[in-house]
């Protein structure tokens, strides 16, 4: 059986063509663990060594040249081959509606549309940008294609892929100082907090963890925008709980502060929402690209892991 993948000759073919990793990465729209990972795998199968990894990229070893070689020709008939059954319209007969929460719209939305953009040039985008219940009515009611969002819709007619989880963490402001740390539900009866209002699932999240004080005296206030949110935070008039690529930035740029918490905040998982119906219109395609840039943006956690380590 041939193990050998045109993914694993692309992933190769463009880390030596490029010089980096990085730059294959960009170029196919997917992460760069995808990339290290295929080449690794094209290695074992051929039981050589391609590449030679330094601080300056990647180089071919002797073996890796004669392999390019015969890479470059069969993605060139890979190539030919694939144009026998291209279609002059792009994925979804030209139109995808496409529906995303806050927090995927905050952090990749924008680089996701660019990347379509650039692939398919007349594809016409009707971008909805809302709360997941109101993503899950319209998936229902089929007025979305696809959906990027924190829960399954869970209807025969909808299909849910897990994505991955999302790392939240207690936030506050750069000069916000809290009497004691690590931040506990008991500390919480005496600071502002800010959440989204329900049924957001960040909002179940810090109720959840708050509810393990034994008390309701928490100065939990609600908004509906988590842009407004980060700024309020920022501002210093409030701390709130949030997923952490949201304000990944902020965090490296000094403005806002993780609150080291005990017990700390679980992550949420998120999910690719879309209409069985239109599997047969290419919408695997715009689900497998988002897909590459959520993780290209360290949306995802690797595993359990700190929060604090999210951006070390």
């Amino acid at each position: 059986m041939l193990r050998i993948t045109f993914r694993q000759l692309e992933a190769f073919y463009w880390a030596t063509t490029l010089g980096t990793v990085n730059a294959a990465a960009k170029h196919l729209f997917v992460s760069q663990p995808a990339i290290t990972a295929r080449v690794k795998e094209l290695e074992e199968i051929l039981g050589i060594a391609l590449l030679s990894r330094s601080q300056q990229g990647v180089q071919l070893t002797p073996a890796g040249r004669a392999v390019l070689e015969h890479a470059q020709r069969l993605l060139k008939l890979g190539g030919e081959l694939e144009k026998c059954g291209q279609h002059e319209v792009p994925p979804l007969d030209g139109v995808l509606r496409m529906g995303a929460d806050e927090t995927s719209a905050a952090v990749a939305v924008s680089e996701f549309l660019r990347q379509l953009k650039v692939r398919y040039p007349s594809l016409q985008v009707d971008l909805s940008i809302e709360r997941s219940k109101v993503l899950h009515e319209k998936l229902n009611r089929r007025e979305l294609d696809v959906a990027l969002q924190t829960s399954p819709v869970a209807r025969p007619h909808v299909a849910d892929e897990l994505l991955g989880w999302v790392q939240v963490a207690w936030v506050a402001g750069a000069s916000v100082e809290l009497a004691h740390l690590p931040f506990s539900p008991g500390d919480a009866a005496s600071v502002p907090l800010v959440t989204s209002p329900q049924p957001s699932i960040l909002h179940y999240v810090a109720k959840d963890w708050l509810s393990k004080s034994g008390t309701d005296l928490h100065q939990l206030s609600t908004c509906n925008s988590l842009e407004m949110i980060v700024k309020l935070v920022r501002d210093g008039h409030a701390i709130a709980a949030l997923p952490v690529p949201v304000v990944l930035d902020h965090l490296k740029q000094g403005t806002l502060k993780l609150v080291e918490s005990e017990p700390p905040l679980p992550p949420i998982a998120y999910y690719v929402s879309y209409l069985v119906e239109k599997q047969p219109a290419g919408v695997g395609v715009v689900v497998e690209l988002a897909r590459a840039v959520l993780e290209s943006a360290q949306f995802f956690i690797d595993g359990p892991r700190a929060a604090a380590d999210y951006f070390s």
